[in-house]
């Protein structure tokens, strides 16, 4: 497939550089080749941060990989598994009722998307309630992820580190950590709570009805590095009768 636009689930509200209102296509994704697969191929659950970029780097074009919020980045690498190899992807998992083992064909295209609301900008202001204090926050980006991954490789506990990369302020990064080391658990909690408020991107879940009990309920589709790069029956199923 060439080069199509992809609209992104934080509606680029966070890309100052990019102008929606003027160019709409500003983003456009291609689906994986050879050469991308081969990337891929490498990718373990330690590496894929750092990994992935380069299989974004590749692939998407209007946006820098390293500025993509964790939402988008989810949203894109799904649009590359349903796009392509298959929306389908099976899952099994013990019934909430009846505690049986299910299998479930999820169709990827189904799951909500999240997108962030249109009077979301950054940099966004909070008051932390028992200090009084005004501080401003950004939603975390993938170059932050691999620096917290940098860390805890070193053995460092990341807890606070992770949200004092998304404090802006004019002070360095171990400053704001003692800032939040400082803080009372109440304040703290207000930091935690906006990045659970605009979190978004794929819900990684899905409604099923047990065809054992009836029961229904909602399962998780945990992301899988498979779903990337299928093989065994999984492959067998995607190729059908072509081999």
């Amino acid at each position: 497939m060439d080069n199509v636009s992809v609209k992104l689930p934080s509606k680029c509200l966070v890309y100052p550089e990019i102008d929606l209102a003027k160019n709409p296509d500003s983003i456009k994704i291609r689906t994986l080749k050879g050469r991308d697969e081969k990337l891929i191929a490498e990718l373990s659950n330690e590496n894929f941060e750092k990994k992935f970029l380069t299989v974004l780097r590749g692939v998407l074009t209007g946006v820098d990989p390293l500025k993509l919020t964790l939402g988008d980045r989810m949203y894109l690498v799904l649009w590359e598994v349903i796009n392509s190899y298959s929306k389908t992807f099976p899952i099994e998992f013990e019934c909430e009722h009846c505690w049986q083992k299910i299998a479930l064909d999820v169709d990827l295209t189904e799951l909500e998307v999240i997108e962030l609301p249109d009077t979301y900008k950054e940099p966004y202001e909070l008051k932390l309630p028992e200090s009084g204090s005004i501080i401003k926050v950004r939603l975390l980006r993938i170059e932050d992820l691999l620096k917290v991954g940098e860390l805890d490789k070193a053995g460092q506990n990341v807890w606070l580190y992770r949200y004092a990369l998304s404090m802006i302020t004019d002070k360095g990064i171990w400053d704001n950590v003692e800032y939040l080391e400082n803080l009372s658990t109440k304040d703290l909690m207000v930091i935690r709570a906006f990045h659970t408020k605009f979190e978004h991107g794929p819900k990684m879940e899905t409604k099923y009805e047990c065809p054992k009990c009836g029961g229904t309920g909602v399962v998780p589709v945990p992301f899988r590095l498979e779903m990337l790069l299928p093989f065994g029956e999984k492959l067998k199923r995607y190729t059908g009768d072509a081999v």
